[in-house]
């Protein structure tokens, strides 16, 4: 054990996240490659994980992440109050606005989604659940970076760096806090092919019953562009969506 951790866990959960970053099957070499430890020993922790099924062995020999780890987060997202609350939303806005539709909340440095809902147009894109994105070049990112303080908003930029995903993505933290200033005043974020070209996003804050901007609720799609009607329109229902949804979890305006 060391600094109140103990070693041999430590590492297992290791292996886990190499396998959840890789999300394809690796071989014993390449998870020993890639953790820095000896064969032997990620042999016996994947022994060790496989017989609570938290690893699998496939019939070629690889190892992918198994099916309690699927129970687990299952379990989680049952306990999530925000889950359950926001399932009618997402589906409400993904119907009215033909775009599929997300919720998102802060991790670190980074946005992750923790649902979804598509919409009933043609070509779908929808964020896949449990993935991260930057915050600096999407919808959801930037709209949760407004909310927190500018110092601290500014320190996280500063600390994560701004890689530039598209020719239009912001890659400036000084650039990007007037975007910030203009989303608090509007109450609404849009991400106008930052992170893909073509996608077009918008993302508008969740309250909780603090009054605190917790997660953001997002619409994406293959919109032609923001000043167009169909987009204009997705906007306005986010916007009821996201003021229901508050409510709905205890906030009072």
């Amino acid at each position: 054990m060391q600094g109140g951790k103990v070693r041999s866990v430590d590492k297992a959960m290791e292996l886990l996240e190499l396998l959840l970053q890789r999300r394809t099957p690796m071989t014993l070499q390449q998870l020993a490659e890639e953790s820095g430890y000896p064969k032997s020993t990620v042999h016996a922790l994947l022994a060790t994980l496989r017989s609570h099924s938290m690893v699998q062995q496939q019939p070629d020999g690889r190892y992918a992440l198994g099916i309690r780890l699927f129970e687990c987060g299952c379990a989680v997202s049952a306990a999530w109050d925000i889950t359950a609350a926001a399932r009618p939303c997402l589906e409400q806005l993904a119907a009215r606005t033909g775009g599929s539709a997300f919720i998102a909340l802060l991790d670190g440095d980074s946005v992750l989604s923790f649902d979804r809902c598509a919409g009933s147009g043609g070509l779908q894109v929808l964020p896949e659940l449990g993935s991260r994105q930057p915050l600096h070049a999407t919808a959801q990112g930037k709209l949760l970076l407004a909310y927190m303080g500018q110092r601290e908003a500014l320190a996280l930029l500063q600390r994560m760096g701004m890689q530039a995903y598209t020719p239009h993505t912001i890659t400036e933290p000084q650039r990007l806090l007037p975007v910030l200033a203009e989303i608090r005043k509007n109450g609404i974020a849009v991400e106008d092919g930052e992170y893909k070209i073509g996608l077009r996003a918008a993302a508008a804050p969740v309250y909780d019953r603090f009054g605190q901007v917790r997660y953001a609720l997002g619409v994406v799609g293959l919109y032609r562009r923001v000043q167009c009607e169909e987009f204009q329109q997705a906007m306005a229902q986010l916007r009821l969506q996201a003021r229901q949804l508050s409510r709905s979890i205890g906030w009072h305006e």
